[in-house]
């Protein structure tokens, strides 16, 4: 088997269900937005809706021309899907390269007689494969799809301008492999670029647009597709991925295997590392830092269109009818709250996971089985992983309600107290405690079932992000922890479903331990 063939059987599972859900929602929406704005008054009621600061740094400036549903469906997901489809190659990247040197993966495949071109090679081979890939899903799929205005040039530039976002990103985090020696450090580093690329050109497309043009994001807005002015020159600037496949060929190929040129601990400390607490914490806080980072820029952007919701709203039949006579404002809100706590527990599920990285790499075993005053059970390690994804998640969506009030502390006439944002962190963080428990649920059962946990999140997104637009079933809401609570801030705490929902992700995790503790390490 060649090493290209290895790396592409240990992601394809992970980039199977990455592609049903970015490539799903990306097909998805164009049906949804032809029939909720079938009428030309409909269309001028939301480009009106996102004629203004707060959207434009949201989604980007208003293409030039008649706002119909393939241009409103280009307009408003390329950026948002740009983001994803740069965290997934981010992950895939990471994983095939730092974090397998990290294991001692690659250091194996070395001694086959491997050569190092061909390890960064077939590297960087599975990365613009896998977005050629997207780019052929998303075309064809489109193609299928009877909504008038998608035509195959506007296609073609959604799905490229996607694939050669994300790839991008891959090659990046292939470079800064190469520049860094902690597989956390690479992940962190470049989720910061991803983010701050984001906000840069959120900030400058409301000053003044020229500014935008560093950002790879102001490339996809200019691409404008589907409309009277769409262009593929604005593809061209994607072209330095070409400059970062050399670097990440020359820096592999002319450094030492495990080093990094970079070491951010020139002078490193003996450290005494006395419990597996401590040691999970040093292994998970780069990734854990990085996200709350992250999500404190995510609840500024957010907080920052509270001031223009009312006038959002006021200029939109169908999100009013949504409401159905509610508070506006408070109902988009409360939306955001959702979305927040969901963004949140993407790192809570990523460091709990990672107590399935130590049991396959063998060290949990190793110290299961050392001297018994220094024995780390199986038992301790699983609650350990769990505290700290509900503490990581905890704090990260702490941070994000406080990026939102901050951001918004000074809007007039927002009836939104600090206590809200109180019991919006209480009451969501018993949604997330729910989750993680599913998590520990299925690692204890089977630890290759832990991947339908991300589907499970995927699937609580959707249905609470689109359900009150479209007029979802209620028994779909009723799979989701959220459906069960209070909607904060519209309506007041409900302590007793806090409690509830709480106890039982607590009590999945227990159901979870016991299983573990019957079953073989993998």
């Amino acid at each position: 088997m060649t090493y290209f063939r290895l790396i592409g059987r240990n992601v394809r599972f992970q980039v199977f269900l990455w592609l049903l859900i970015l490539c799903g929602i990306s097909l998805s929406i164009p049906s949804v937005f032809n029939t909720l704005y079938g009428t030309e008054e409909e269309r001028l009621g939301m480009k009106m809706t996102v004629d203004n600061p707060a959207m434009v740094a949201l989604i980007g400036p208003i293409p030039e021309g008649d706002y119909t549903s393939p241009v409103m469906f280009a307009h408003q997901m390329l950026l948002i899907m740009a983001i994803f489809h740069g965290l997934f190659n981010i992950l895939i990247a990471n994983g095939i390269g730092r974090k397998a040197e990290e294991e001692g993966l690659t250091e194996y495949i070395l001694t086959t007689g491997t050569k190092k071109s061909t390890i960064i090679s077939s590297q960087i081979m599975l990365g613009i494969i896998i977005n050629i890939l997207v780019c052929f899903i998303l075309v064809v799929g489109l193609q299928l799809i009877n909504v008038e205005g998608l035509s195959l040039p506007g296609n073609l530039y959604y799905a490229l301008g996607l694939s050669l976002f994300g790839l991008s990103f891959f090659v990046l985090t292939l470079s800064f492999g190469q520049l860094f020696q902690s597989a956390d450090l690479t992940f962190g580093l470049t989720l910061t670029v991803l983010l701050a690329l984001y906000l840069y050109r959120a900030m400058t497309d409301v000053v003044d647009t020229r500014f935008s043009v560093f950002s790879p994001y102001h490339w996809l807005s200019r691409i404008e597709a589907y409309g009277i002015e769409s262009s593929g020159l604005w593809l061209m600037p994607f072209s330095i991925v070409i400059l970062l496949v050399a670097l990440s060929y020359v820096l592999f190929y002319k450094r030492d295997l495990g080093s990094g040129y970079f070491n951010i601990d020139k002078k490193p400390k003996e450290r005494k590392i006395s419990s597996y607490f401590r040691l999970a914490f040093i292994n998970s806080k780069v990734l854990m830092m990085s996200w709350m980072v992250g999500l404190f820029i995510v609840g500024l952007s957010y907080g920052s269109i509270f001031g223009d919701l009312d006038q959002v709203i006021g200029q939109n039949d169908m999100l009013k009818a949504a409401f159905e006579g509610q508070d506006g404002t408070m109902f988009f809100i409360n939306l955001l709250f959702i979305i927040s706590a969901l963004i949140a527990t993407v790192p809570a599920l990523m460091v709990n996971g990672r107590f399935l990285i130590e049991e396959k790499s063998g060290r949990l075993e190793m110290m299961n089985a050392a001297t018994l005053n220094n024995r780390i059970s199986l038992t301790t390690a699983y609650l350990i992983h769990w505290f700290y994804a509900n503490l990581v998640g905890i704090l990260s969506y702490l941070l994000t309600l406080v990026g939102m009030y901050l951001a918004s502390i000074n809007v007039t006439g927002l009836e939104l107290t600090e206590v809200d944002y109180i019991k919006g962190l209480i009451n969501y963080s018993a949604a997330m405690v729910f989750i993680i428990g599913v998590s520990s649920l299925l690692i204890g059962i089977y630890a290759r079932l832990h991947i339908f946990v991300w589907i499970y999140l995927a699937y609580i997104f959707l249905v609470n992000y689109l359900g009150s637009l479209i007029d979802l079933n209620e028994n779909f809401l009723k799979l989701s922890p959220f459906y069960y609570l209070s909607d904060v801030p519209i309506e007041g705490l409900d302590e007793l479903a806090v409690v509830i929902v709480t106890s039982l992700g607590i009590v999945m995790m227990l159901i979870g331990l016991i299983c573990i503790r019957k079953r073989n390490l993998l």
